[in-house]
């Protein structure tokens, strides 16, 4: 059975309705892991070791968090430049890094709706256009790369509806790691 890691990168998930709603969703998912780095990481004081024998110890990992000015957030991406080391996370020479072969998934959530990030849109561009550098990262750490999973409308527009439907999919698509 595969052993997926949740690294859960809102500052705030008592509070978020849709990152909480995801999160809840797969919490009780036997072979899932939830780590929520703000719980965790208070201080942001990223302990690396243990955040890299979790990493060593799950066989996929979904990073799951909220858009923030077209980016992660802030506590995400300091533990990205902590715990992805030279070495360890990626090689400079082809070797193998540790993370070789594992699948990724970047879950995410956006408080507008979808129409906003088109070439068309608001945004003038697309979700995973702005978050290329996730693409990019998980590939140099040789990471066997899944789809992006999209929320839209998170702030604005999503029914309840449509967030139950929402965390239904992300527990299925959780759940088929599992074989």
């Amino acid at each position: 059975m595969s052993k997926v890691l949740l690294v859960v990168g809102h500052p705030d998930l008592s509070r978020s309705k849709a990152n909480k709603a995801l999160v809840d969703a797969v919490r009780e998912l036997a072979h899932v892991t939830v780590h929520d780095l703000y719980a965790t990481y208070p201080d942001f004081r990223i302990d690396v070791d243990a955040e890299q024998a979790l990493l060593a110890e799950h066989d996929v990992i979904v990073f799951q968090h909220p858009v923030f000015w077209y980016n992660t957030t802030p506590l995400l991406k300091q533990w990205q430049d902590k715990v992805f080391t030279l070495g360890w996370a990626f090689t400079m020479d082809g070797s193998p890094s540790q993370l070789a072969g594992k699948k990724a998934v970047v879950a995410v959530t956006a408080g507008v709706p979808a129409e906003h990030y088109t070439p068309e849109g608001a945004n003038r561009t697309t979700l995973e256009t702005l978050l290329s550098n996730w693409e990019a990262t998980l590939r140099l750490c040789q990471f066997d790369i899944q789809p992006m999973v999209k929320l839209y409308g998170t702030a604005f527009g999503l029914s309840d509806q449509d967030l139950t439907t929402a965390a239904k999919q992300y527990n299925e698509l959780l759940a088929s790691f599992s074989a």
